[in-house]
């Protein structure tokens, strides 16, 4: 699945640096406002920037969607040693402190008939 990832990668920046290369001769101006416009630019070096651009956009948005799922991670470490500690603590306790159930080792389902009649 790598191969074919980057085999994907590698025909895409081919196409890329295929369509640049024959767009080179075309010049764009880029109206921000009505005050603000560039001057000619290729339209190559245009598509760059608006390529850098989305992929600072992305990488942003990325990271910050890292450092969430990262805390949330933190938050269930937490959780989860916290919730150990407690079951460590309940298997330490002794069985004599259980309230008593009233059974008489008579009584134990093992014991019973099977076809007997629920009580």
């Amino acid at each position: 699945m790598k191969t074919l990832t980057t085999l994907f990668y590698l025909l895409l920046g081919s196409a890329l640096t295929i369509f640049i290369y024959s767009n080179f001769q075309q010049r764009v101006v880029i109206h921000f406002t009505d005050r603000y416009r560039t001057t000619e630019t290729p339209l190559a070096l245009a598509l760059f920037g608006a390529m850098v651009a989305g992929f600072l956009i992305a990488t942003l948005l990325a990271f910050t969607h890292q450092f969430r799922l990262r805390n949330r991670l933190r938050q269930l470490r937490k959780t989860n040693e916290r919730l150990e500690s407690e079951i460590a603590g309940l298997r330490n306790l002794p069985l004599t402190s259980l309230p008593s159930s009233g059974r008489t080792e008579s009584d134990s389902p093992a014991e019973r008939d099977p076809h007997s009649s629920i009580d």
